[in-house]
């Protein structure tokens, strides 16, 4: 009995390993509203790409409206975010909102240095 108990779990924790997923945010600009000099704060978009290849932009880098999405990932995924060297790094208190929200729901937020 103990055996077959034993074999169940570790089938169910290999199919949720499986359903974890990998997502990628990453800052960038739209192309037709970057300034030739100065700022390009304006032209910053978030773009998160999902592993079903569904895209979803971001205007601003707000938790909350991020959390929205990031609600229906399975636990276990990894939320990899890539910042840009060109343009400001979201607030702090947003990355930090974002981290927690991740944690609560165990999805790893990762912060890849800026290219």
């Amino acid at each position: 009995m103990k055996k077959i108990i034993l074999i169940l779990i570790c089938l169910t924790l290999t199919a949720a390993a499986g359903w974890a997923e990998d997502y990628h945010m990453m800052q960038s600009q739209v192309a037709d509203e970057v300034p030739m000099h100065g700022s390009v704060d304006s032209a910053t978009v978030y773009v998160l790409v999902c592993p079903d290849h569904h895209i979803y932009v971001f205007r601003a880098f707000y938790s909350h409206e991020m959390e929205e999405i990031a609600k229906h990932f399975p636990s276990g995924s990894v939320l990899h975010y890539d910042g840009n060297a060109l343009a400001a790094q979201p607030k702090q208190a947003e990355l930090d909102k974002l981290t927690a929200f991740c944690k609560s729901k165990g999805i790893v937020f990762q912060i890849s240095p800026n290219n």
